[in-house]
């Protein structure tokens, strides 16, 4: 019942556009049907193409499980350009070759080689992994190649079915004396933007199916590179050892004004003991010391005549003064002192 009662206007206005001149109408007509093709072909295309892409990389698996050697189907030569995963694992399996023989492609007798090449450390670690990613973003990149196609096709549409519609709204609105005239470009406008809609849709709606169905397979792509790099890195890198340095990130050797001020400054150990600074002695040491007696507290009326002393001399006579030291008070600290008698029994 709904498409019986759509139908018929909606056939009614396309055939309207397509009555209408060779240009704008036929020409619009023409560009919009191109495009429909466009988006099909980049739809299906791109679907057969996703699965072509996972059956090699089921392929790819298998034969990787039946390898004996982490670089066996390097050593093979084992390629598959539909395979996502061979993509990244070859990305790592040729910057590994570079690292410990020197060269990216297979060489003869590589496992006999790869045993007397050492292992990778430091530095060579981080490209293997950089490595890997580069292999990862490569695979990304080809997954999603042609999806973005279709944004650009809805795009097309939506514009060429907006300029017939404006263009015949214009020219019907032009032409016509009375609403009765204008009726038949309402129509054909309408047309224009019903076709319009009828490419867009596919597009947009595979659009959206084929960027899902690439998210999944991008997260077993992930998986598998953090899986293939850990492999790598049990196979071909060497136990760090925290407590040494490697051989890749070698001990920092000292600088030279390091060196002249350590020759300048006494070592700690040889220095004397400073007994006047008793606070500046090591913890340990504070440990391990014996308990030493404390030191007899010295008598409070020597220590305020020694406090005091200054004051004594100042009440001295100017006789006194010069038969105990050679040297003179200054008379007027004498006579402010003199006058303040009384801070002598302070």
């Amino acid at each position: 019942m709904i498409f019986s009662a759509i139908l018929p206007p909606l056939l009614a206005s396309i055939r309207g556009a397509i009555d209408q001149p060779v240009f704008p109408g036929k020409v619009i007509v023409w560009l919009l049907f191109m495009l429909s093709i466009v988006g099909w072909v980049t739809i299906l295309s791109r679907v057969v193409q996703l699965r072509r892409m996972r059956r090699a990389d089921l392929e790819f698996t298998a034969r990787l499980r039946q390898s004996r050697t982490t670089l066996e189907l390097f050593e093979e030569g084992w390629e598959n350009e539909l395979a996502l995963k061979c993509l990244i694992y070859r990305a790592g399996a040729r910057e590994t070759a570079y690292q410990l023989l020197g060269s990216r492609e297979p060489q003869d007798r590589m496992q006999q080689r790869l045993r007397s090449a050492g292992k990778l450390v430091g530095r060579q670690i981080d490209l293997l992994r950089m490595a890997f990613q580069s292999g990862f973003r490569a695979a990304s990149g080809k997954l999603q190649n042609g999806i973005e196609g279709l944004r650009l096709v809805a795009a097309g549409a939506i514009l060429l079915g907006s300029f017939g519609f404006v263009w015949t709204l214009m020219k019907g609105f032009d032409g016509a004396k009375e609403f009765s005239e204008v009726a038949p470009s309402i129509e054909a406008a309408l047309g224009y933007f019903a076709i319009a809609l009828f490419v867009v849709a596919p597009a947009v709606i595979g659009r959206i199916a084929l960027l899902g169905a690439a998210r999944k397979r991008r997260q077993e792509l992930e998986r598998f590179r953090d899986d293939i790099h850990r492999l790598f890195e049990r196979s071909f890198a060497a136990a760090m050892d925290p407590a040494r340095p490697t051989a890749a990130e070698p001990a920092e050797a000292p600088r030279e004004d390091d060196r002249t001020a350590r020759e300048k400054v006494p070592a700690i150990d040889a220095m004397p003991p400073l007994t006047s600074t008793p606070h500046r002695e090591s913890r340990a040491e504070t440990r391990t010391a014996t308990p030493v007696d404390p030191a007899p507290a010295s008598d409070p009326v020597e220590e305020r005549k020694r406090y005091h002393s200054i004051r004594e001399r100042l009440l001295r006579s100017e006789a006194e003064e010069e038969e105990s030291s050679p040297f003179r008070v200054n008379p007027i600290a004498r006579q402010t002192a003199a006058g303040a008698k009384g801070l002598r029994d302070y």
